[in-house]
């Protein structure tokens, strides 16, 4: 394992078990307490019997979403952020850098789009976490 001058912090936002997303519906990760002044990479995988065709956009709030996996008035996609992925099509494992804005709380919303197969779920969503010391 390569050093680090910094403290990491690994959150597993789907408990282990995969998320399903079905067609076209809508799905959400638990949610997580974003830490100040860190840097945050993000690592995905979609698995599916047929088709993966979907969107993952992260929603933050400064209070936790009212029920853990659920629509919460609590959570929004921000203003003037940059999409987070608008377009998964494939089984890949993806990693992405983001800044998210500065609120205590972040989730992933995930969508099935246009040719999502029944099958598909979001089997890997992890935020790691590097606090630079």
């Amino acid at each position: 394992m390569g050093k680090t001058n910094g403290h990491v912090r690994v959150d597993d936002l789907t408990n282990g078990t995969p998320i399903a997303v079905v067609s076209t519906g809508i799905a959400y990760s638990e949610s997580f307490i974003c830490l100040p002044n860190v840097n945050y990479a993000f690592e995905y995988q979609f698995a599916s019997g047929g088709t993966v065709d979907a969107k993952i956009e992260l929603e933050q709030g400064n209070d936790p979403p009212a029920a853990e996996g659920a629509a919460s008035v609590n959570m929004v996609i921000p203003e003037d952020v940059a999409a987070f992925d608008i377009s998964i099509t494939d089984e890949l494992n993806h990693i992405k850098a983001y800044t998210p804005a500065t609120t205590r709380f972040l989730r992933a919303k995930i969508t099935g789009q246009g040719q999502n197969a029944a099958t598909t779920t979001l089997s890997k969503f992890e935020v790691t976490t590097i606090v630079n010391l």
